[in-house]
């Protein structure tokens, strides 16, 4: 009999924010798996995991790349995934807890994709988690979308012509920048020569210690890369 596989979504950070399914499921299994970066010296997922009470589990880190290199990144989740496998060949429960919904935009779907191929008869279930945008729009006090306004999320890359920026704005009134550490200040320049008009809102580390969020572009542009970062950019008046 092989454990079941559970993808955990713990939401953006903050303890508070995990649902009350995810807990119990997290209560009940064997090992709680978490990544973290080469770079990093603690899971953001795992610190959710740490502040739950009644977690009798093990809990585990797993270090994911960073690389730009996206075979290297892959290899590095295969590997990952070989290790749950063997866990779940033994009978063990696992989940893997990630940060912010493991279907959107999640390197859990990536270790089912594997999992799936390791253990062709895979038992595995699904939690969702409060994404991020949702989070610091809630911190800010910022509507993202009503009545009949579109609404889009974009992942971090960000094309430098302008044509394909202005096309992917043009997809919605309101438009999210996931992960913004390598593209940050390129954005902000498109919308400054583009779309001078158009309204931002910036959030780092939302729900964590650290948060910080904004809408003055001097500011924001000043500060260092960070991982856990979006922009908001709401095109309306523009």
């Amino acid at each position: 009999m092989y454990g079941k596989f559970y993808g955990v979504g713990v939401g953006p950070g903050d303890p508070g924010l995990i649902t009350l399914k995810a807990v119990k499921c997290l209560q009940c299994v064997d090992i709680i798996f978490s990544a973290v970066s080469r770079q990093g010296t603690r899971s953001v997922s795992g610190n959710v995991v740490d502040s739950l009470s009644e977690i009798n589990a093990e809990c585990r880190e797993l270090v994911f790349s960073m690389s730009k290199d996206w075979k290297k990144r892959l290899a590095c989740v295969k590997n990952n995934a070989q290790i749950i496998a063997d866990e779940l060949r033994k009978g063990n429960n696992c989940a893997f807890a990630t940060i912010g919904d493991p279907m959107t935009y999640s390197t859990c779907s990536y270790l089912v994709n594997y999992l799936r191929d390791m253990i062709p008869e895979l038992n595995v279930g699904f939690i969702p988690g409060v994404n991020s945008w949702s989070a610091l729009a809630a911190e800010a006090g910022q509507v993202l979308v009503e009545d009949c306004e579109r609404f889009s999320v974009q992942p971090n890359y960000i094309d430098p012509e302008p044509e394909t920026f202005n096309e992917i704005l043009s997809g919605g009134d309101t438009t999210v920048f996931l992960k913004t550490y390598r593209s940050r200040n390129a954005i902000l320049e498109l919308l400054n020569n583009e779309m001078p008009k158009a309204s931002i809102l910036y959030g780092s580390n939302i729900g964590l210690p650290e948060q910080f969020i904004s809408n003055d572009i001097n500011e924001i542009i000043s500060r260092k890369d960070e991982y856990l970062s979006m922009l908001i950019v709401n095109n309306k008046n523009s």
